[in-house]
């Protein structure tokens, strides 16, 4: 699609018919409109988009009062917006028609040939429209860069993902493919009435319920995902927001409370070990405080007496003793109770001694002298039962300390840190919340459409016994294979996508971007989401600001256009999806500085075959911007605001006047009856 002329009838801030013939020389594809602020910008992008989809961008006020109030007041109820365009050799002009008072427009697409008007307008405009430029498609060829924008200057790609299915014509390609399932369910249906013992109808039911919890696990799966990013990008938002106190007390707390974290964790570690120790080694010491007692015994205390005098019989005690139990002497003799025999033995008793008597004492003597040169493990346990205490004092010191910081972080009212904190937590207990849930709902989702191939399966067994099935059979088939085909074409034609696109932005960076700065994908694992960020010459995300960013935003949209319109040519897939459409931007370097913004309207002009630049003074300088694109300009125009105020009353809110190749042309005309805007076209100055 390339865009011939526009011309809008009393539409906002155009009272009257206005018109702009834009560049279509490929050489000279840049069409430059100069305005200041109100000065129209806005009102020109939300002409086109209106005329085409009935459509305006968020950040228009008052957007269902389109009509010009000058034409309202003079009794004037109707205004429109009609657009000369090419596509593949067919010149069209869509009009749109609405009046005051109606709740929608009257559309018409006419072709144009050796400059006649069919006389007939086409049957279904809007399905024409969508064939050059869909509807969807639209956002990334109309760009916004004050306001509310096309993408926010913060970096937000959580659409990349249907911006690439857009570009791709995925979105009608997914429609088709639920459409030919319901044809399929439709045939399965058919095959009923030759159901002679309710299996299939069994089976189609089975199905029915299953696509049924399908689609709702679907849905929840594609509503987690999408909370999933919001809770991720809103967590690294709130982590981002408590880093960017550089030079508050916060800081200081927030570094300090981390510090204290890192120490108590360590204290933790050392606690374990040494509790562990203690457990080791505790019957050792239990064994060597028993020894110590014993050695402390005082064996001068016992009576050794027996052992030191002479014995007068060398009789064996234990001997003795068992010849009275047994009443038997070793001789086998009877001793009976009270006999003179075991008198004799009583008495021989007294003077008698345990052979191993002095055996045993001198052991025991040696082993108390041996237990008395031992070290008492006192020293060793009291050290380490001394560090376990001092490391639980430390513990709970910190943990107290940390507390009492993390109170008065929350309790700040420095930049709202209490809401910081609050919001981080519960961010963060968000995505683990739904890390757990997505995984299960994808295991559903997988078993499921398992069991419904199986039941389809089934359903075309069944149907083979049957001879008065088998066309319906052979057509239920024949949707499989066609749903087969396109869900190849889908799997296919998204193959590679996203790294051809980076190496287009990684392209425009190398051209446009100072400092080395480039782009690289930063994937997430949850859902399989993505997004771009910005790295420096050593691949670390740079902190860049809202220039860098809306760099980052265009160079995606570029991209975006660029392989749209390969993709448009590309007759390889069975999709045809793609479009080839001019970039019209509204202030683009609202947020880009001069040199920068030189070398980037310069690379747009050169890889889109049409741009329509729209610029304030304040973006637009002959020093920087202008020497980028001055070559690829083949029209320009001037937005001029007439104004009912004096010069003096006006007190210079913007420049009254615009400087182009060295001429001077009016920006503001003063004391007029009414104010409006005009467009006016500046000399080509080849």
């Amino acid at each position: 699609m390339k865009l011939i002329k526009v011309e809008i009838n009393n539409f906002r801030q155009f009272y009257g018919k206005q018109a702009i013939d834009f560049a279509v020389d490929p050489e000279r594809g840049v069409t430059l409109i100069h305005g200041e602020n109100n000065g129209g910008k806005t009102a020109l992008l939300n002409a086109l988009r209106w005329c085409l989809y009935e459509e305006t961008t968020e950040n228009l006020l008052d957007p269902k009062k389109l009509l010009n109030k000058h034409a309202e007041a003079q009794g004037k109820n109707t205004f429109s917006v009609s657009i000369q365009l090419e596509h593949e050799n067919r010149l069209l002009e869509v009009r749109r028609i609405q009046e005051k008072n109606s709740a929608s427009s009257n559309l018409h697409v006419y072709e144009i040939e050796d400059g006649c008007y069919a006389e007939k307008a086409e049957e279904n405009p809007n399905t024409l429209i969508n064939t050059f430029l869909p509807k969807e498609m639209s956002q990334y060829f109309f760009y916004q860069g004050e306001g509310t924008g096309t993408l926010s200057s913060q970096n937000d790609f959580s659409h990349i993902k249907d911006a690439i299915e857009k570009v791709l014509g995925l979105t009608v390609a997914k429609t088709t493919l639920r459409h030919l399932s319901s044809v399929k369910t439709s045939y399965q249906k058919d095959l009923k009435q030759y159901d002679t013992n309710s299996e299939i109808e069994t089976s189609l039911s089975n199905k029915d319920n299953l696509v049924a919890s399908l689609e709702r696990d679907k849905a929840l799966l594609a509503q987690k995902q999408s909370e999933l990013e919001v809770a991720e990008k809103d967590y690294e938002n709130q982590v981002g927001k408590l880093t960017r106190f550089d030079k508050t007390a916060i800081e200081d707390k927030l570094k300090l409370r981390q510090q204290k974290s890192e120490l108590l964790n360590g204290y933790e570690r050392q606690r374990k070990q040494l509790l562990s120790e203690k457990i080791t080694k505790t019957p050792a010491w239990a064994l060597s405080t028993f020894s110590q007692q014993l050695a402390a015994a005082d064996l001068s205390a016992i009576n050794t007496e027996e052992l030191n005098k002479s014995l007068r019989y060398t009789v064996d005690k234990q001997l003795l003793r068992e010849i009275i139990d047994s009443n038997e002497c070793i001789c086998g003799t009877h001793i009976g109770k009270d006999s003179s025999a075991v008198l004799l033995l009583e008495e021989l008793g007294k003077h008698a001694v345990d052979p191993d008597l002095k055996r045993r004492w001198g052991l025991a003597v040696k082993l108390q002298e041996k237990m008395s040169n031992q070290l008492l493990p006192k020293a060793s346990m009291e050290k380490l039962l001394a560090d376990i205490d001092s490391h639980e004092d430390n513990m709970q010191e910190l943990e107290h300390s940390i507390k009492d910081l993390s109170h008065t972080i929350i309790e700040s009212d420095i930049d709202d840190i209490k809401i910081i904190e609050r919001a981080k937590d519960s961010a963060k207990s968000k995505c683990s919340q739904l890390n757990g849930q997505i995984p299960q709902l994808e295991q559903s989702i997988r078993k499921k459409e398992i069991d419904i191939k199986d039941i389809d399966r089934r359903v075309i067994s069944l149907s083979s016994t049957q001879p008065k099935a088998h066309k319906v059979r052979d057509l239920i088939i024949a949707t499989e294979k066609i749903i087969e085909l396109y869900e190849e074409a889908l799997n296919s034609s998204q193959h590679g996508v996203e790294q051809i696109l980076l190496k287009k932005m990684q392209s425009l960076f190398s051209q446009v971007a100072f400092n080395g700065y480039t782009v690289q994908k930063d994937s997430k694992e949850s859902g399989g989401s993505f997004t771009w960020s910005i790295v420096d010459k050593e691949g670390k995300r740079a902190a860049a600001g809202n220039g860098y960013q809306a760099m980052l935003a265009i160079s995606f949209i570029v991209a975006l256009i660029e392989f749209s319109k390969v993709r448009a040519n590309n007759k390889q897939h069975l999709l045809t999806p793609g479009t080839i459409a001019p970039f019209i931007a509204d202030s683009i370097l609202a947020f880009i500085g001069p040199d920068n913004g030189r070398e980037l309207v310069r690379y747009i002009a050169d890889k889109v075959e049409q741009s329509i630049f729209m610029f304030s003074q304040a973006q637009w300088t002959e020093t920087h911007t202008d020497k980028g694109i001055r070559h690829k300009v083949g029209k320009e125009y001037n937005l001029v605001q007439h104004t009912v105020l004096t010069e003096d009353e006006f007190k210079g809110q913007y420049p009254t006047q615009l400087t182009v190749n060295g001429k001077d042309y009016e920006v503001v005309r003063f004391g007029s009856d009414f104010d409006k805007v005009t467009i006016e076209e500046i000399p080509f100055h080849g």
